[in-house]
């Protein structure tokens, strides 16, 4: 299940992007929570607790880089699911198919709001 928090500028294209990507892999409870990364030097990040992922976004991303970003923090979800632990493994993945993934999603659905 997904749950959205903290100050989520467009909750629909989260949801959006989640749908897309369960639809590909399941995953455990997943929260988003939007905050200023701005000093953190990061776009997103994950975390796992127990069961659950934490990833954070920078909420001042717009349009691709924010379904870029929160595709890339969902792969790592499925990395740490699968127990992929070598970093340079996990950035390549994760850069590949936040890509990949971005340009699915935007030739299946016509707007993104």
């Amino acid at each position: 299940m997904l749950y959205i928090s903290g100050q989520c500028k467009k909750p629909n294209v989260t949801e959006q992007v989640y749908d897309f990507f369960t639809k590909k892999y399941t995953l455990p409870d997943v929260e988003v929570y939007y905050c200023d990364l701005s000093s953190e030097g990061a776009l997103g990040f994950q975390e796992k607790n127990g069961d659950e992922f934490l990833i954070h976004i920078d909420s001042n991303l717009t349009g691709d880089e924010h379904i870029r970003t929160l595709f890339h923090e969902l792969v790592h979800c499925t990395q740490d699911i699968r127990g992929v632990k070598n970093d340079t493994n996990r950035e390549q993945e994760a850069y590949q198919l936040e890509e990949q993934y971005t340009n699915e999603l935007m030739l299946r659905t016509s707007k993104l709001d």
